[in-house]
């Protein structure tokens, strides 16, 4: 058994990609626990996969794509897939679609669908990249233990025997302590959840919620989704989101949970009577990519009061855009149409909008 530390990450994918090859068992951390990866079109590997779990028989695993490409080579996308695809992923998901019945038998289910995920993680995204054909997805425990979020925790789990069966473990550290992907199904008109994660879809391909943590978790996944869009253009504008919706229905509690994510420990609270509140960002928010490592000032806005043009002017809004800000506005609609479309040009601007389902759920999506 070999190990590699995930920040040798060059290293790390160079050693999955030739164990891989070779047939071999690899232990990597994705974005929500720790994986046993094989190559889903090697037989020998799946079988020896299958031997290491304890699987029960006819139980699907499912695989890891590095782009929705890929994915057509393996499945049938319905119209649900293809939005879900679009708008949700990469992220914590797993879409069931119909497979076309190109990998090791064992992988697909008993009625001949499988389970696609994309994580928002560079390493399975690299890894499958260079491969050139989906690895497993799942976790790494054994049938009826717990998910595993360290290595130790993992190695708590097996036999000598087991132990030996894994020939590369890339360590990761301890992960977030996150639920397993939650699984859709895309076959029939109307989408199924049949595992609810962190995160879970409703009508639309938009995010459910039902409740301040809920939101908050959502908050950080449009984050890390609009960054890793808008970081092409991260040198030289900033990043807005637009949160609209009715009063009550969770735009403060995104705006917090962004601070949060951005590494602001300070209480952010409510701007409604003074517009604006600015916060400085002193340290790094390891929680983000690279490029948005740069990130110095968090804004939060909330124009549900604002009554002319004048209080705009006021504050210096359009001057408060430098680069390397991020900023949540609450109510961007009413700084009034010239006024929003003259700020969409000058930043990287992500609309959020929240809807009620019922007094207990609210419905977010993305680019609305």
């Amino acid at each position: 058994m070999k190990i590699v530390k995930l920040e040798k990450f060059e290293e790390a994918v160079k050693e999955a990609v030739k164990t891989l090859r070779a047939g071999g068992l690899v232990v990597f951390p994705s974005d929500t626990v720790y994986g046993l990866a094989v190559d889903a079109s090697n037989q020998k590997a799946v079988d020896k996969l299958l031997k290491f779990k304890e699987r029960p028989t006819g139980k699907a695993i499912s695989v890891i794509v590095a782009d929705e490409e890929m994915a057509k080579n393996y499945v049938e996308l319905s119209e649900n897939a293809k939005n879900i695809y679009k708008n949700l992923l990469p992220g914590p998901f797993t879409v069931v679609s119909k497979g076309k019945h190109r990998l090791a038998k064992g992988i697909e289910a008993e009625n001949g669908t499988l389970g696609v995920r994309i994580p928002d993680n560079k390493l399975t995204r690299e890894v499958t990249r260079r491969l050139g054909r989906p690895i497993t997805a799942t976790s790494a425990n054994l049938a009826g233990k717990s998910p595993c979020y360290t290595i130790k925790a993992l190695m708590r789990q097996l036999s000598k025997r087991k132990r030996e069966m894994i020939d590369l473990i890339i360590d990761g550290g301890k992960l977030p302590n996150n639920k397993p992907s939650t699984v859709i199904e895309c076959i029939e008109p109307e989408i199924k959840v049949l595992r609810r994660g962190d995160l879970i879809t409703g009508k639309g391909q938009g995010l459910i919620s039902k409740s301040e943590e809920e939101t908050g978790k959502i908050a950080e996944y449009i984050l890390r989704k609009a960054e890793r869009h808008c970081c092409a253009a991260w040198q030289n504008k900033p990043m807005v989101l637009g949160l609209s919706g009715e009063l009550g229905c969770g735009k403060t509690v995104f705006a917090r949970a962004v601070g949060k994510c951005l590494g602001i420990k300070e209480k952010i609270t409510s701007p409604t009577f003074v517009i604006m509140n600015e916060y400085k960002i002193n340290r790094k928010p390891e929680s983000l990519k690279a490029e948005s490592k740069k990130i110095r000032k968090f804004l939060h806005f909330d124009l549900y009061r604002i009554a002319n043009q004048y209080e705009l002017e006021e504050i210096k809004f359009f001057e408060q855009f430098e680069k390397n800000v991020v900023a949540c506005i609450e109510w961007p609609e009413n700084m009034g149409k010239e006024n929003l479309e003259k700020l969409k040009r000058m930043v990287n601007y992500v609309g959020v909008n929240f809807e009620y389902v019922d007094e207990r759920t609210r419905q977010i999506r993305v680019g609305v």
